[in-house]
């Protein structure tokens, strides 16, 4: 089969202890520590077969996430830039959907032909972070296109237990093709629903959000927003293009954040109120939470989902006073989060189609990466088994 594959050179940093288990299985905690010049290419690997409890899916969509770009991504040293769990030589991609192709002899809720799309966490189950429900911070975690071999490929091995059915979305849509596009978006809208419904029990219809970054999980953080009763969007990015989707997307307010004041515009959007949701989405904490202070409500909640190494000061007194909290967040696993952002697609409030820049195959995605390290796509969709 074809695939793009990530490889870099293992070279820890001389103040990065590595622990016993990373030094064995090459799996480490934090990539930009350890991994130096990362190259992409797309070339043969081999066929997959499943394990007994595993299914093969032929992929159909598959994003391009800003994991991906970060990883393939150099700082000045030379060192990827991404921050979290890594293993190389891997295949890239995570946000997928295909056809299930062949099966493992003890699946038995998938078959031959079903729409899928599945969970890049690869939670264990017996952990004990696990066994407490928190099974995006699951102690002995895989990750398909960081860990395990990603969906940048024609085919790729997944445990059935993570996979989800697209048929709502492809009734909904009445066209398989689109629908498998849309569940290529699942797991992106998904990092996304975690953080704003799933961290902390704050969330109310009629609130004011406001998001920084409009990146594929901006964006749809944009849009379940709205689908979920925000009274109004503000949304904040430097791209003019990113600006664009959001405003197609239905922010109230799309503006760049350049040059002016976040604390005193978000008071006059909100009619001096503050806002009441935050969405750090841009992986930029020290240009967007740093400076924020009485542009946040009293009782406001901050989710933060954008990754970044960066110390970053926050006005403490002013949280305790206003009673504000803030919620760090990774992954989308459990709660239902899968199904619940599988079931907003099929009902119509949540098309997420817009956001598509491209679609490309996959021999072509070595220029989609060049062509997003200017960051104006929102999000690029390769098609692994079309040319």
């Amino acid at each position: 089969m074809r695939a793009l594959t990530l490889t870099a050179e293992w070279q820890p940093k001389p103040d990065y202890r590595l622990s016993e288990g990373e030094r064995q299985t090459r799996k480490v905690k934090s990539g930009s520590q350890v991994w130096k010049n990362p190259t992409i290419s797309v070339g043969a690997a081999p066929d997959p077969t499943p394990k007994d409890d595993e299914v093969i899916v032929q992929v159909a969509a598959v994003g391009i996430c800003g994991s991906d770009m970060h990883m393939y991504e150099r700082a000045d040293d030379g060192y990827m830039l991404y921050p979290g769990l890594t293993r190389f030589p891997n295949i890239l991609g995570h946000e997928f959907s295909g056809r299930v192709v062949e099966i493992g002899r003890d699946v038995t809720d998938l078959k031959v032909g079903d729409l899928v799309t599945a969970e890049e966490i690869q939670w264990c189950g017996v952990c004990a972070a696990c066994r407490r429900g928190l099974f995006n911070h699951c102690i002995n975690m895989e990750e398909l296109g960081f860990t395990t071999p990603g969906a940048m490929a024609q085919y790729i091995p997944v445990r059935a237990r993570y996979c989800w059915k697209l048929d709502e979305i492809a009734e909904r849509l009445g066209d398989e093709h689109e629908a498998l596009v849309m569940g290529a978006m699942v797991e992106p809208t998904g990092v996304s629903y975690h953080a704003m419904f799933n961290r902390l029990p704050t969330w109310k219809p009629g609130v004011y959000v406001v998001v920084f970054g409009a990146g594929p999980i901006g964006l749809t953080a944009e849009a379940l927003a709205i689908a979920a009763g925000a009274s109004q969007v503000i949304v904040f990015d430097t791209s003019p293009s990113r600006r664009e989707i959001a405003q197609r997307l239905g922010a109230a307010h799309v503006l760049d954040p350049q040059g002016i004041d976040l604390n005193e515009t978000l008071r006059d959007l909100t009619y001096g109120q503050g806002v009441d949701f935050v969405i750090e989405a841009a992986g930029a904490p020290l240009h967007t939470l740093a400076p924020l202070t009485y542009g946040l409500g009293v009782g406001a909640t901050i989710a933060h989902i954008g990754r970044s190494e960066r110390p970053t000061p926050l006005s403490l007194e002013h949280y305790q006073v206003y009673g504000v909290q803030l919620a760090g967040s990774l992954g989308h696993a459990g709660h239902g989060t899968f199904a619940n952002v599988i079931r907003l697609m099929a009902s119509g409030r949540l098309d997420l189609r817009p956001m598509v820049s491209a679609r490309l195959a996959l021999d072509d995605a070595l220029g989609a990466f060049k062509r997003l390290e200017s960051r104006q796509d929102a999000k690029i969709i390769l098609h692994p088994n079309e040319s």
